[in-house]
Formats: C-alpha cells, sequence, structure tokens
C-alpha cells in the first residue's frame, strides 16, 4: 500500500512536475508516485465516509 503523509503531498507533487520535464526516453520519466491518483483516492474514501456518517447514502 502507498502512503504518502499530509505533510509531504506538496513535495511529491513538486517531484512529479520536475519528471514531467525529463527527455521521454529517461528512465525516471515514469510518474512511479501518482500522487494525483492517492489524493483522488483518498477524496474518495473520505466522502463515501463522512457520507456514511450523515446516513445520506
Amino acid at each position: 500500500m502507498d502512503f504518502v503523509s499530509p505533510e509531504n503531498v506538496q513535495e511529491c507533487v513538486r517531484l512529479t512536475e520536475e519528471f514531467r520535464l525529463l527527455p521521454k526516453n529517461h528512465r525516471s520519466k515514469e510518474d512511479k508516485l501518482e500522487i494525483k491518483k492517492m489524493a483522488l483516492y483518498a477524496a474518495d474514501v473520505a466522502i463515501a465516509e463522512a457520507t456514511e456518517l450523515v446516513g445520506a447514502k
């Protein structure tokens, strides 16, 4: 399971932006952090849990 602490999200986003500047055939060009996917997943889980707590499901 991947984990990024809330304190380090901004740094991960910055690194992802730097990876985009690498040449196409560079071996580190691949988005290994996938921070945006992790953020979307975390938001989805948080919304589902909040909805369940409110009882609006």
